[in-house]
């Protein structure tokens, strides 16, 4: 299937050394493409393998498919025989059999529509005495029907736009669901019509970039100024955005949730969203383009005016605290042998390219990443914390960077999770000559444990991992690589990640007991 795939031309085929990372690497793809990721894997022990992925697509609510062999029915004694669909069944992924040779094409097309409609990954299983036999069926495509196409009429309308009406202080967050160019179009055209700043959920990162009254990242990533604004807000318009505690939590001192005391008007695209949306005022079901226009429209034929919220006062804390938050902070002393972390992001961010890609794995250092390494669209945000696994990172960045070839791949990771996930397809990314930058943050320790011994007074012993040398490795593998043990040695790092594309490495190493969590 993927020879005859690559030699019609239909797309370029990359080979990743473990089922994970293929599975990953569909989900990477369309996060940054918008389209359907696509993997193949055999049966068995690859399934079981890409477990732990398939489950990061289902709660990340990602479209793609898995092309997955399975073995023959009458096969008893075959080693890697299990029951896959009920291996599938337990990731939440959905399963669709081929049926037969002259059903293949319709069942593929079944699987596609499913895994957009659906919004996670599907499985397509092919038996293997099925796969070679010949069929005279044509290919066939479905059409994937739009389900957000609709507003909402009635007495759940009315009260919203009298929220709306009366708000002094109204600002407005998007997520996800909300990032199409039209669906930003009239969000802002809706923020300007009531005059209220605007903020994202993290995975909407940089949907309004550049815009004067743009409060960021909603929730522990907030800056002073936006959690201020927040703070004094009586009404949040929330589109497509599932307000979950991360959401919602404060940052920088603020404790506590920060839509207490506010009414909440929530425009979700579809009803699948439900499962993880907290309380609320008033939930609407609709198109968020369409449903952001119609408010529009009530409002100007009842003449409400403005709220005034988005003032100048406030335009001048933002651009104030913008150009604070670009300045190069001093290195403060660390350990022997490591360096700051936060002023080495504030450098590095100062040589990468404002559009890029940004892949972050799990670990203590994300926070800190996701604050100084901002990405100015929300398609170029790669999120792989769904599942709160570490090690999916550079499995992601392959997919990224395949969707966005024209722009460079950044992948922040640690040492525990990259010793999980990376190391296995360094090869991967040299032998593609993907333009991925690395940059590996090493403290010599898994983080989270480190954190917990310490905090209780314990030793922290048995979370040190004792790392190889990563930088070597990466060089024997083909990347370019350095290791910064020092700020005097940064300089040559930050020339190797501003050159002009390839696979390259750039290993941090840091102080376990010097980086910031929040």
């Amino acid at each position: 299937m993927v020879d005859a795939w690559v030699r019609g031309g239909s797309g370029q085929y990359t080979g990743c050394a473990h089922e994970a990372s293929a599975v990953l690497a569909a989900l990477g793809y369309a996060q940054v493409s918008g389209r359907t990721g696509v993997a193949s894997i055999t049966h068995g022990p690859a399934l079981t393998n890409a477990v732990s992925a398939l489950v990061e697509g289902v709660k990340g609510g990602i479209p793609m498919l898995l092309l997955c062999g399975d073995t023959a029915p009458g096969d008893l004694h075959h080693l890697q025989r299990i029951d896959q669909r009920e291996m599938v069944k337990a990731t939440g992924a959905g399963f669709i059999e081929m049926r037969a040779p002259e059903t293949a094409s319709i069942d593929l097309a079944r699987a596609f529509r499913r895994a957009a409609l659906e919004r996670r990954p599907i499985v397509f299983n092919m038996r293997a005495d099925l796969q070679w036999r010949e069929t005279e069926a044509s290919p066939v495509v479905l059409p994937i029907p739009s389900v957000g196409n609709a507003v909402v009429e009635g007495e759940d309308l009315d009260r919203a736009l009298g929220m709306i009406a009366s708000a002094k202080r109204p600002f407005i967050v998007a997520g996800r669901g909300a990032i199409a160019p039209e669906a930003r179009d009239a969000i802002l055209a809706l923020a300007k019509r009531i005059e209220a700043p605007v903020a994202t959920t993290l995975k909407a990162s940089g949907l309004f970039s550049g815009e004067q009254f743009n409060l960021g990242v909603l929730g522990t990533l907030s800056r002073p100024a936006a959690l201020d604004a927040i703070a004094k807000s009586d009404c949040i318009i929330a589109f497509c955005a599932s307000l979950t505690s991360y959401t919602l939590g404060g940052g920088h001192g603020h404790d506590g949730r920060l839509l207490t005391g506010k009414r909440v008007i929530q425009i979700m695209g579809d009803a699948q969203e439900n499962e993880r949306r907290t309380e609320h005022d008033i939930l609407l079901i609709a198109d968020p383009a369409l449903m952001a226009k119609r408010i529009i429209d009530e409002l100007d034929e009842a003449e409400i005016p403005p709220s005034r919220n988005a003032d100048q006062d406030l335009a001048k804390a933002l651009r104030e605290e913008t150009e604070t938050w670009a300045q190069p902070l001093p290195f403060k002393q660390t350990a022997p042998g490591t360096i700051d972390y936060v002023p080495a992001l504030r450098r590095i961010n100062q040589v990468l390219p404002a559009d890029r890609v940004l892949v972050t794995d799990a670990g203590r250092f994300i926070i800190a990443a996701w604050r100084n390494l901002p990405v100015i669209d929300p398609r170029h945000f790669v999120m792989t914390l769904n599942f709160a696994a570490i090690g999916f990172g550079l499995g992601e960045a392959i997919g990224a960077a395949r969707a966005a070839p024209d722009k460079l791949t950044v992948l922040v990771a640690g040492d525990g999770g990259f010793t999980m996930g990376g190391l296995t397809e360094l090869g991967t990314i040299a032998r593609e000559k993907l333009n991925v930058a690395i940059i590996l943050c090493n403290d010599g320790s898994f983080g989270a444990e480190y954190i917990q011994f310490t905090s209780k007074q314990m030793s922290p012993e048995m979370s040190l991992t004792n790392p190889p040398d990563f930088t070597s490795i990466a060089k024997a593998a083909g990347l370019e690589a350095c290791c910064v043990t020092d700020p005097a040695e940064l300089d040559a790092a930050l020339a190797l990640l501003a050159k002009g594309a390839g696979p390259r490495l750039v290993e941090l190493r840091l102080d376990p007991d010097f980086i910031p969590i929040d």
